[in-house]
């Protein structure tokens, strides 16, 4: 038995045949498109329409047409699928519930939206999937347009923690008393007696000569103001003898024709000094190999301008034999030393004189020693080791006639003395060892009195002293000296401590820093001053130590030595905390202070550079 509803349903099905063979088919007609997003759905016509006998039924308005939306030039084309109803003819009356069941469309599947983000931007925040916890919090910038998904706009990026800086207490000095500036004459005269490390991009200027290729060394010739011999810094001798119309590379015995090294340490022929004869006419170097190369060539040798036979014109003028693995050890004759190394090397200043004073080490005693030797054209006179007289230190007098001796002597004990240019006959100028010091590098001054470095040990920081023990200046640097070197009218020496050389002027008695200087000299007439380096803060400056400063500029460094040159040791960036230890110390256009860093980095910053502020107090 049918229900009432069943019947309902026969007959509609039954009407809508009976139209469909009565009339012609009617297709709804939809819009072409060329990109169809989610808000260009194409819109079938309503059933409603299609079956006017119905509209006084019940008016039906569908609820899933969606609203048209902007459409951005990016949205991807979703294909729809649309479905005519036909038209019909009257119906019998349904009640509401069944006809409504009846003419619900089919459900439809959205295709998802894409949405531009306006130029205004509106703060969405994204949510996680699985907790819907915030993952992002707007920021007022106007983020770029994103693809799908909730509109998420990045945060900005963090302020960066700048954490002050612990002071060591240790590193607080009390302050010092402003430095009385007494410059150093840095002038031709001393220009022979520095390390110099002037690279390839770098002029070395002296007097009229601007010298490029890099220079480790550099000795003027004394008697003409254009002949000079250099070394660069793969310890490449260069000279440029009197008359010569140019520079020139040595290819004479040791070295030859096209002789090349990568760097100092791979030059079996590495020159470590450069001296030249009173009259210009002979120069000498030097060479003490790496450790592990070819030994054969170590020792003293010298040029002549002569070049006549196949020897010339280059000889040696001592073989070292320094251990029993020196080559030159198998056929030197030695003399009262097994093995002896060459430290030191003065000609006389004598013009008509070739003679040369050398000071050796001598391993198995572990002192210093003095040997006499001579230039001469002849190529064996090196075979034979000359005698050693056991003092310590030795330095020609201005006439070429004496040797001013310190350090020990034969016996041990510590003096300043003179003996004769046979290395003979000693006066005792000023017994160290009755008044507790060590004093050596003595040496004999233009107003007659004596200058040397001296002090408490031999293995500490020296001093510089006068003939009577008087110190004349305080420690120079931490450690004993290296190597020291005086210039040739004895007005100041240089004294090398931990790779840093120190110039003393004997008339004043300043032990100030020049390293910088040979970083990039420039010698002439006019003498140059510089300021000492404090190590404290310094008494009215606009610092106090221990205060704390803040960088005032996107980025500073900060460089082991207050020097533009000096090695980088680290960096700033703009609002990181310092605290001050030492300074200022004024370099041309830049006021350098010694500061510590919140991660315990310590260095010079450039604290004012051309007149600007780059740190500001905390």
């Amino acid at each position: 038995m049918v229900s009432g509803r069943g019947l309902a349903l026969l007959i509609l099905a039954f009407v809508i045949s009976a139209c469909n063979l009565a009339r012609p088919q009617v297709t709804p007609t939809v819009a072409p498109t060329s990109e169809a997003t989610d808000s260009e759905w194409p819109t079938a016509t309503p059933l409603i329409q299609l079956l006017p006998t119905l509209t006084p039924l019940i008016n039906i308005t569908p609820s899933d047409t969606p609203s048209p939306r902007p459409t951005p030039s990016h949205t991807p084309q979703p294909t729809s699928v649309s479905t005519s109803w036909p038209t019909s003819p009257a119906l019998p009356t349904l009640n509401p519930t069944e006809l409504a069941d009846l003419l619900q469309p089919p459900a439809r599947t959205v295709s998802p939206t894409y949405t531009a983000i306006p130029a205004t931007p509106t703060y969405i925040t994204a949510t996680a999937a699985d907790d819907q916890r915030p993952l992002h919090t707007p920021s007022p910038s106007t983020p770029a347009a994103q693809l799908g998904g909730a509109t998420s706009t990045p945060s900005p990026s963090p302020t960066r923690f700048q954490p002050t800086v612990a002071v060591d207490p240790d590193l607080l000095l009390t302050p010092i008393a402003p430095p009385v500036i007494n410059p150093v004459r840095f002038s031709a005269i001393g220009a022979t007696v520095y390390q110099y490390d002037v690279g390839l991009g770098q002029i070395f200027q002296y007097e009229s000569l601007q010298l490029g290729g890099g220079v480790a060394l550099f000795a003027p010739n004394p008697a003409a103001a254009d002949s000079f011999v250099r070394t660069n810094q793969q310890s490449i001798l260069l000279y440029r003898a009197i008359g010569s119309p140019s520079e020139r590379a040595m290819t004479s015995s040791p070295f030859f024709e096209g002789f090349a090294v990568a760097s100092s340490d791979e030059n079996k022929n590495r020159i470590t000094e450069i001296d030249w004869s009173a009259d210009g006419q002979r120069f000498s170097f030097r060479i003490d190999p790496p450790p592990g190369l070819d030994n054969g060539n170590a020792g003293v040798w010298f040029w002549q301008p002569e070049n006549r036979t196949s020897t010339d014109p280059t000889y040696q003028i001592i073989r070292d034999c320094a251990a029993p693995d020196y080559a030159p050890c198998r056929f030197v004759r030695p003399s009262n030393a097994h093995f002896w190394k060459t430290i030191a090397v003065e000609w006389s200043p004598r013009i008509s004189s070739y003679q040369a004073l050398l000071t050796v080490y001598l391993p198995q005693e572990g002192r210093h020693a003095l040997a006499m030797t001579e230039a001469r054209r002849d190529a064996t006179y090196a075979n034979q080791a000359p005698p050693f007289v056991r003092y310590d230190y030795g330095h020609w007098d201005d006439q070429g006639e004496d040797i001013i001796v310190s350090g020990r002597r034969p016996d041990g004990r510590v003096i300043i003395g003179v003996v004769t240019s046979g290395l003979s006959d000693e006066k005792v100028v000023f017994d160290a060892s009755a008044a507790g010091l060590w004093v050596q590098d003595a040496v004999h001054r233009p107003d007659g009195g004596f200058a040397a470095l001296g002090g408490p040990f031999a293995d500490g920081p020296l001093a510089l002293y006068d003939g009577t023990g008087r110190a004349l200046s305080p420690p120079i640097g931490e450690a004993a000296p290296e190597a020291v070197r005086w210039y040739p009218d004895r007005s100041a020496v240089v004294v090398t401590v931990q790779g840093r050389q120190y110039t003393v002027r004997v008339d004043e008695g300043l032990a100030v820093d020049t390293t910088d200087l040979a970083g990039n000299p420039s010698f002439g007439r006019d003498p140059r001053g510089f300021s000492l380096i404090p190590n404290a803060v310094v008494q009215g400056s606009e610092y106090f130590a221990g205060q704390q400063l803040r960088v005032a500029v996107a980025s500073l460094n900060i460089r082991q030595r207050p020097s533009a040159a000096g090695q980088m040791v680290g960096e700033l960036r703009e609002g990181d905390y310092v605290a001050v230890l030492a300074g200022p110390y004024a370099d041309e256009s830049y006021r350098w202070w010694k500061v510590q860093t919140a991660r315990n980095v310590i260095g010079w910053i450039a604290g004012r550079i051309g007149g600007r502020l780059t740190v500001r107090p905390a």
